[in-house]
């Protein structure tokens, strides 16, 4: 419209190049990428991360600002766990710590069977008018210890023992880390006010939680237990706290004091924070295990986090459908009017093809997307961290991209709270 207005406001030659140079700048405001995104895609995110800059400081925490955490009774012997209410996108999450062991040792067999008991879970969890709003799963690595045993600067006394176990503790304590993984399960209540509507959504994520904690058993996977209000606030707030500082807060308060969001990263309290989100993943056949280069690399506090969307049979066999039409029709079109069919197009409609097929043998439908983030106790750290975290991700295959100008809400993700999946 700006270059017709121009060609008919200039005319002849001059306005046809104006008009030209217009359409050029568009076409590349649409089109040329930027970081893995165009210049048009870039704008709300550049609006919105000044918006939370030159804000009221009472408005600057963002994303976290909408959480709160609650806690429900969980069956009737008086049990109480915690929940996640997420009050803009109208929701409760509860988790639960999964376990095993053996994965990245075993071969190739084991790891499918417990690949295809896992699949299992899945297809049961997104059955028809379920009331499973997102399924996410968590994975982190931090610092570990040995339980009971002193600091390396506590050790006091004199002696060769004491100084052999002191020598001891200074070498192998910073290579203690440990791994564990939280699957978080989250219901959708309606909008509006009104308490009954949280605590409807709150029963229901417990009935969510049982039926899904039998299946996991039935599958022969570990399940740890649902976290209590305490146990949820102390998985939330670890991912904040320095290595070896005391918490120093009451049990039932998770969320950082502090929060500075700048264009790359994001800092809580004492901690800084990278967070990636996965914009591509394998295209090539790969293993059970390719992400065991990023999720067991030592040495390295991150978090990789993906949430799933459950996506109804009926209308997950209606898009398969309609994209394999439409890719034979593409195909016959191009072969009538001469053009080739490029190995691109020829793998979609292979993939098309395979997802029709599992859909017919019984496998559920989800959309997902994952999250990676990356944590230091500061800003130099942070970047020698990141670059350590490209890297392994380059070995799993996976192309991350930095969430320039959304750190917050891409931190948010990382947590158990269901968000992530629009």
């Amino acid at each position: 419209m700006i270059a017709v207005f121009v060609l008919r406001a200039v005319g002849e030659a001059t306005g046809a190049l104006l008009a030209f140079i217009v359409v050029a700048i568009s076409v590349a405001f649409a089109t040329w990428p930027l970081a893995g995104r165009s210049a048009e895609q870039w704008t709300p995110v550049v609006l919105s991360h000044l918006t939370r800059r030159v804000g009221p400081t009472s408005r600057r925490r963002g994303a976290l600002s909408t959480l709160a955490l609650d806690e429900v009774p969980l069956g009737v012997a008086g049990r109480r766990i915690g929940v996640v209410v997420d009050a803009a996108a109208n929701t409760c999450t509860a988790a639960m710590r999964v376990g095993g062991s053996g994965f990245a040792l075993g071969d190739e067999a084991e790891r499918s069977r417990r690949i295809a008991a896992w699949s299992g879970v899945l297809a049961s969890s997104a059955r028809e008018g379920g009331g499973l709003h997102r399924l996410q799963w968590v994975a982190r690595c931090l610092p570990g210890g040995v339980d009971g045993c002193p600091a390396p600067g506590e050790v006091t006394g004199r002696g060769i023992a004491t100084h052999s176990y002191r020598s001891l503790l200074e070498h192998a304590v910073p290579l203690l880390w440990r791994h564990e993984v939280v699957v978080a399960l989250t219901v959708r209540f309606g909008a509006g006010p009104g308490r009954r509507r949280a605590d409807d959504a709150a029963s229901r994520v417990v009935d969510e939680l049982e039926a899904f904690e039998r299946r996991c058993t039935a599958a022969g996977l570990e399940v740890d237990g649902v976290l209590s209000p305490s146990g949820l606030a102390a998985m939330i707030r670890s991912s904040s706290a320095v290595v070896g500082a005391p918490i120093g807060l009451a049990d039932g308060w998770p969320w950082p004091l502090g929060v500075e969001e700048s264009w790359s990263s994001i800092r809580t309290d004492a901690t800084w924070h990278a967070v990636y989100w996965i914009a591509e993943w394998p295209r090539t056949g790969v293993s059970s295990g390719f992400l065991l280069p990023l999720m067991l690399e030592g040495g390295l506090r991150r978090t990789l986090a993906v949430t799933m969307a459950p996506v109804a049979a009926l209308r997950a066999v209606r898009r398969v459908e309609h994209d394999r039409t439409s890719g034979a029709a593409d195909a016959e079109l191009r072969q009538r009017h001469g053009f080739a069919v490029t190995a691109r197009s020829r793998h979609e409609q292979e993939a098309t093809t395979r997802r029709e097929t599992e859909l017919a043998e019984g496998h559920a439908a989800f959309r997902f997307t994952g999250y990676v983030a990356v944590t230091a106790d500061d800003e130099a750290s942070l970047a020698v961290a990141c670059g350590r975290l490209e890297q392994s991700a380059a070995q799993a295959q996976l192309e991350l991209h930095r969430m320039y100008g959304a750190q917050q809400d891409g931190y948010v993700c990382t947590l158990p709270t269901g968000r992530g999946c629009a």
